[in-house]
C-alpha cells in the first residue's frame, strides 16, 4: 500500500520487518478498516517472529499507512480517512460529500445515532438493510423459501 509522507520506509520484502508490514497490509486490505496491533501481532507471532519486533515495526507501519488507500464496496457502505468534524455554535455539523458517500445518506436521509462511550454513532438505514441482510444470508441453510418453510410450519400447528 502506497505511504504518506512519513520518516518510516517500508521495510525490504523477504526480510522480518518487512513481512510485519505485509501482514499489516493484507489485513487492512482485507477488512477494509486499518489493522489493529494485536491482530498484526498474533499473526507475526504465529510465523514464529517476535511480539516486540512486530510492536515496533506496527508502529512504524501504522504512521506510513495511507488509509486512502482502504477499498469501499461500491455498492455497500465504505471507509474515509480520518477527518475532523467542526461543530458550529448552533451545533451543526456538516458531513463532508466523502462521509456521506461512504454512509450511504442521500440528501435528505434520516440517520440513526447514539452515543456510545462518548463516540457518536450514525447509521443510514441503507446500512442497516444491508447489515441485517448480511446477517441473514449467513444463516441460512439454503434449504429452500423461508416464506415457504413458515407456511408449512403454519399450516402443521393449524
Amino acid at each position: 500500500m502506497p505511504a504518506t509522507s512519513s520518516p518510516y520506509v517500508k521495510p525490504a520484502e523477504g526480510t522480518k520487518t518487512g513481512r510485519i508490514w505485509e501482514i499489516a497490509d493484507r489485513i487492512s486490505r482485507e477488512s477494509g478498516r486499518l489493522a489493529q496491533r494485536k491482530q498484526v501481532i498474533d499473526a507475526f507471532v504465529a510465523e514464529g517472529g517476535n511480539a516486540n519486533t512486530a510492536s515496533t515495526q506496527y508502529a512504524y507501519w501504522k504512521l506510513s499507512f495511507d488509509e486512502s488507500t482502504l477499498p469501499s464496496a461500491q455498492s455497500g457502505p465504505g471507509s474515509t480517512r480520518k477527518f475532523n468534524l467542526q461543530v458550529a455554535q448552533d451545533g451543526r455539523v456538516l458531513i463532508p460529500a466523502e462521509v456521506r458517500e461512504a454512509m450511504l445518506i442521500s440528501e435528505a436521509s434520516t440517520l440513526t445515532a447514539r452515543v456510545e462511550n462518548g463516540e457518536l454513532r450514525m447509521m443510514a438505514p441503507k446500512v442497516a438493510l444491508l447489515r441485517i441482510q448480511q446477517l441473514v444470508k449467513k444463516m441460512d441453510k439454503g434449504h429452500g423459501s423461508v416464506v415457504d418453510e413458515l407456511i408449512v410450519e403454519r399450516k402443521a400447528e393449524a
